[in-house]
Order: structure tokens, then sequence, then C-alpha cells
């Protein structure tokens, strides 16, 4: 490259991506999109890439503040912030890293056995050292139960798929029904809440579509029922979440993700049946680094041969 292509880096850093792509071009860190326009100053009207997280969004007047912007590339998968529509009008690319969905599976899973059997629990009373004048209490059987996924993607399909192995009855609710399944699919989430021992929330979680998870759909779920959430914490409610809790309505809950992240409600923190992880879905060192470099690779390839790896259809 003769003269070296410069790219907006906003609210986000990945050493191992800005060392990759420092080499070849200018990059410009600016620490939020609010404070696009003033960090970069005159390098605004020069910059033809961006590389942010979905969290940080890419909106309408993100764009316009860059006018020969090409390609937006996102570290994840989400799109619930990004102006699709208007970046289709532009004419600027955007791409995600669609490399995650397997560990994101994984720790759904991993969240719905540590709930049912009491491990994260069980650890705590370990550590207080109970044990030796204490009795700690039974858990409940993982396999066998009654799993309801909603949002057959790609994430339900592998969620499914593992929960196959423990012998689980697997049903789904989604809008969209998928004919290459063949799991029954209900009418409704809360007609799937109703005949679920856990309820694994997968779907997308798209701008202004409200709650998927509410109080009737925790309700239907029941005293022994567990809600499992790696999605967006926005798609549940949470204040009926933490009255379902407290009340004793449902049986528990495993949440990698929350309304306000990093705020989370006092009386999830002291419910000894919800296990919380801090949005680790994809949080492996091996997926990081494929994400890492699946966004590499989508600028470098776009800046090359005008083509994206992985672009957002």
């Amino acid at each position: 490259m003769t003269d070296r292509v410069e790219l907006a880096v906003i609210g986000w850093r990945r050493e191992y991506v800005l060392d990759d792509l420092g080499g070849d071009f200018t990059l410009h860190w600016v620490e939020s999109a609010g404070d696009l326009a003033s960090a970069l100053g005159e390098a605004a009207e020069r910059v033809r890439g961006v590389l942010t997280a979905p969290m940080v969004g890419l909106s309408a007047e993100l764009m316009d503040a860059l006018p020969k912007l090409e390609i937006a590339a996102l570290y994840g998968v989400g799109l619930e912030r990004a102006d699709l529509a208007y970046a289709r009008e532009r004419g600027i690319v955007v791409t995600t890293t669609p490399v995650l969905y397997e560990d994101v599976a994984d720790l759904a899973v991993l969240l719905a056995m540590d709930v049912s059997r009491r491990v994260a629990e069980g650890d705590r009373w370990v550590r207080a050292k109970h044990w030796p004048s204490g009795h700690f209490g039974a858990g409940r059987r993982f396999s066998g139960k009654r799993a309801g996924i909603l949002g057959m993607g790609r994430i339900g399909r592998m969620l499914a798929t593992r929960l196959a192995g423990f012998d689980m009855e697997i049903c789904y609710y989604d809008p969209k029904p998928a004919p290459d399944v063949s799991y029954r699919r209900f009418a409704s989430g809360v007609e799937l809440a109703g005949e679920s021992d856990f309820l694994f929330l997968c779907a997308a979680g798209g701008a202004g579509q409200g709650y998927v998870v509410d109080a009737a759909m925790l309700d239907a779920l029941g005293p022994d029922g567990v809600l499992i959430n790696v999605a967006r914490g926005w798609l549940v409610d949470e204040n009926a979440l933490v009255d379902a809790i407290t009340s004793g309505r449902i049986g528990g809950a495993g949440l990698d993700v929350f309304d306000n992240e990093p705020q989370v409600p006092a009386a999830l923190l002291t419910a000894d049946n919800v296990v919380l992880v801090p949005h680790v879905g994809s949080n492996t060192l091996e997926t990081r680094h494929d994400m890492d470099q699946c966004m590499i690779d989508n600028i470098r390839s776009w800046f090359t041969s005008r083509q994206a790896i992985t672009p957002v259809t």
C-alpha cells in the first residue's frame, strides 16, 4: 500500500488487531462515538474504515461524520445498534465476526448445569468452611429434562445439539419456523415456557423489539423452572425477573447478560439460586483470537480486493 488508508478505532481496543493493522494502516483512536468529530478533526475527512464493537454501535450520525467511510468492522455479531439501512444507502459494508457461536452455546449449558446442581453455591459454601459442621442441600437432575429454546438461530441450533447429548426433550419458539430442524415449535414463548424445565434465551436483540421474556413467561416457567440468558439483557423484563426470583415464582436463573451492564440488581447478587457471569459468552482465548483474525481479514481483504470476508447481508 503506497498511501496508507486511515481507520478510526472507536471505543474498543484489541491489541493484537491494532498491532497487526498498525503496520500498514494509520489508526486513529477515539474513546467514544460522541467524541468522533472533535477527536478526529481533519482526519474525519480521510477515514475510510471503522473498527468498533456492536455495543458502541454504528449510528447514522457516526457514518455522517465520516464522509469517505467504506467499511465498518464490528467485533462481535450483535447488530441492534447498527443502522444497516443507512449503511446500505451510503454503500458502507458492515462486517461481523461470526466465529463465536460454539462458545456461547457451551456457556448456556454450563450455566444451566451450575444452577441445577448448585455448583457455584456449593463452591461458596465450601470456601466459607461450612462443610465440617453443615449439610449441603440437594440439587436437581439436569439430564433428561425439558429444554425450551427461545430463538432457533445458529446459537439455538448448536445449543440444541449439545442438550440432546443429555437426553433432553427439546422444543423451541421462534417467530420464523426453522424447517431444517425436527424439534417441536410452540406457537408462543409463553406456551414454550409452560412446558420447559429450562428456558434458554438465544434470540437476537433487535432494536425496539421489546421484551422477549416478561412476567407472563416467567409465571409460565414456574417455581421449578430455570431461565438461562446468553442473548441480551434488555430482552428480559429485569424487574419482573427480580420479582420472580425473590418471590420463588421461578426456580433460578443463569445470566451472562444484564439490562444495564455492568450494573446488576442487588437482589440477584444475593440470590443463591442465580448464577452470574460478566458477559463472557465468547470470552475464550481461542474464540477471541479467531474474532481478532476475522476483523483483520475483513479490513485487509476489503482494501486489497474490495471484498469483505464476513459481510452482513
